[in-house]
Formats: structure tokens, C-alpha cells, sequence
């Protein structure tokens, strides 16, 4: 096996709660929505809502506050962003495991999250990271497209066996990147998942993952 180079992260829910997220989608667009519509909270709210859904998920569109903006004819974009920075979480052992990493490894942040999202939620940690790439933003992709990660290892000049990924998503980051050859292990912070049949690849906290790196190291 090739010793591991880079160890890629995920952020929201694996770095960070979506604390902020939900206040931002869920909160401060619906209410700047029923101020420029003279609308209530809660007619704004569902008009919203039904507009995330007529996009979906699946879409770059979805991730990208600017273009939701745009849709719904508001400002002050800046000014909502900052406004729920206090909102931002850590995970508790966040730190501890990027700085014992990062002086070994390198790491980057691997995310769908828009780069707006990502300079608000990561700034308290963005000088453990070599690079960070959006797949929204940067290309255009979704992480449950494998091309992210290839571009990824192209960039970074590294074969995917030297790269190991952790995320708490399914398809974007246990299976998207596993279907390259990246040693990838899925986050599950509640236990839910039941490992999934997946011994050895289901970690409960980022703890689990610096110790199985770093007997690589």
C-alpha cells in the first residue's frame, strides 16, 4: 500500500456543524425575502422552501447562495453571511487532529460547500490547509461526480492511493472517491449508520482517522 500523502476533509458536518447553514438558508433568506415582499415570515418561508426544491440537491445551483440571491432579487448578501458567523461550530477535536496532521500530511478541504461558505466556516482553520476546492465553485461539480476527485489528485500531482478522504456523506464521500482507488472513510458522528456492513471504514470521530494515518506515516 502507498504511504498517504494527502488527507482530504470534508466541511460542513464533518469539520463544522451546519449550524450556520440552517440559519442562513433556512432563516436569513426567507426573512430578507419577506421584507422585499412584504411578506411573513412564515409565506416567505414556504415560498423559499419550494424554490430550493424546484432546484433539488442534485444541482450546482443548490450550493450557490449568489445565484439564490440573484433568484430572489435580494442584497446584502455580505451582511447576512456575517450576521450568523456566530453560529459556526467546531467539532471538539477538530483542532487537535488538523494540527497533529498537518505538520506530516498534506491536507486540503474537499467540499460541495460555494466558496463564500467556505471562507465563512473554515477561516478559524484555514492555515492547517495547503489547498481548498469547492466543487461548486471551482468546477462546476458535484463530489458524487468521481472527475472532482480525479482533477483533484491532477492538480495535487498525487495518485489516488496516496490520498485518503473523510466525509459524512454516502455517495459524496465514501463512494465518489473509493471509485478511483482513494482510501476514503465515511464520518459517522451519530451512530446511525450501523457501519453499513463497512468494518473498518466507518469512523465515530476524527480521531479514528488521525490514528489510522498516521501508523501510515
Amino acid at each position: 500500500m502507498s504511504r498517504v500523502k494527502v488527507v482530504s476533509f470534508d466541511l460542513e458536518g464533518t469539520l463544522v456543524d451546519r449550524g450556520f447553514s440552517d440559519k442562513v438558508w433556512n432563516e436569513g433568506v426567507p426573512r430578507l425575502f419577506a421584507l422585499k415582499n412584504g411578506l411573513s415570515f412564515e409565506e416567505a418561508k414556504r415560498i423559499v422552501m419550494e424554490e430550493y426544491a424546484r432546484i433539488g440537491e442534485n444541482r450546482v445551483e443548490w450550493y450557490d447562495i449568489a445565484y439564490w440571491f440573484n433568484r430572489f432579487g435580494l442584497s446584502g448578501l455580505e451582511s447576512l453571511l456575517n450576521e450568523y458567523k456566530g453560529h459556526i461550530r467546531l467539532f471538539p477535536e477538530v483542532k487537535e487532529v488538523l494540527g497533529e496532521l498537518s505538520g506530516k500530511f498534506t491536507l486540503i478541504l474537499a467540499t460541495n460547500s460555494n466558496r463564500l461558505f467556505i471562507n465563512a466556516l473554515a477561516n478559524d482553520i484555514m492555515h492547517y490547509f495547503r489547498q481548498t476546492f469547492s466543487a461548486t465553485s471551482d468546477f462546476k461539480l458535484l463530489k458524487g461526480n468521481s472527475e472532482f476527485y480525479s482533477r483533484i489528485c491532477g492538480i495535487l500531482k498525487v495518485r489516488p492511493e496516496e490520498f485518503v478522504h473523510v466525509g459524512d456523506r454516502w455517495v459524496d464521500d465514501f463512494q465518489s472517491p473509493r471509485s478511483i482507488g482513494i482510501r476514503a472513510y465515511l464520518l459517522d458522528r451519530t451512530g446511525k449508520m450501523g457501519h453499513m456492513g463497512l468494518k473498518g471504514s466507518v469512523i465515530a470521530d476524527l480521531r479514528e482517522l488521525a490514528e489510522i494515518v498516521m501508523a501510515d506515516f
